[in-house]
């Protein structure tokens, strides 16, 4: 866990006079909040699939690989991979991945988003996927790795995404009550899987499913990308409810 210092209030404090901010910590997801990278992790399964000689709709991708920890599709979606060396096949699958890295973009607005987050919030990122590929992202693409005080990955946890064991484990970490974080997602199954931890205050971003597909998962707002503008009136909305709640807010505290 790094450390990181929070010298002043930047524009996400969220305190209402006279009481103690109502965010505690911010929770990220990677791939597809922060990082474009759909495109390179279905590149990735289409080598994969080529190379077992199997053929995947788009309708059974969506449904049983896209957004989910490889080991968990390995373990668990029938194909003729299954009952070989699960280990030697995800290793192949994490090597398909990392070689079409360089393919990644960030999400506009996300590190910004992160170094402005960071000035007054502990932050943990939250992924499926693994050690290796969160390192790049986070260092190499995003350049906010030495900001991030939890990285929960797919070593990590034993169930993936929608299971709130990910995003448990990164609470207990920063010391922080799931019911006052803020978090980022960008898929529905991330975002049951925050909903199931008791996360309230949840942002869907619209870079791989549908504004409708988040919202009805449980997002409290929805943005295009992590831009000022785009996140503007959700840090309006955490300030005014902060405001309201400030006189029940000493009885509520455990």
């Amino acid at each position: 866990m790094t450390a990181a210092g929070r010298d002043a209030p930047g524009q996400w404090d969220v305190r209402a006079s006279g009481t103690r901010p109502r965010c505690e910590a911010v929770l990220l997801d990677l791939d597809g909040t922060l990082v474009l990278s759909e495109e390179v992790h279905r590149l990735a399964w289409q080598a994969f699939f080529e190379t077992w000689g199997v053929t995947v709709t788009d309708a059974d991708y969506e449904q049983h690989y896209m957004g989910r920890r490889p080991g968990d599709v390995i373990a668990g979606v029938p194909g003729p991979w299954t009952g070989t060396d699960s280990a030697a096949v995800l290793s192949t699958m994490t090597a398909f991945t990392l070689e079409r890295a360089d393919r990644v973009q960030a999400v506009p607005g996300a590190a910004g988003l992160i170094r402005r987050l960071r000035v007054k919030y502990p932050v943990a990122v939250i992924t499926s996927a693994g050690a290796g590929w969160a390192d790049h992202l986070l260092g190499k693409v995003l350049d906010v790795r030495h900001l991030v005080d939890v990285v929960v990955t797919a070593e990590d946890t034993t169930a993936g995404k929608p299971s709130p064991e990910g995003y448990l484990r990164a609470c207990a970490a920063l010391r922080a009550r799931p019911g006052r974080c803020l978090a980022f997602e960008d898929s529905p199954s991330g975002i049951r899987a925050l909903v199931a931890a008791g996360v309230r205050d949840i942002v869907g971003v619209t870079t791989t499913a549908a504004e409708a597909d988040l919202t009805g998962a449980g997002a409290r707002w929805t943005v295009p990308d992590l831009t000022s503008a785009s996140v503007r009136d959700v840090r309006r909305a955490l300030r005014g409810r902060t405001a309201t709640e400030a006189g029940t807010d000493e009885e509520n505290r455990v």
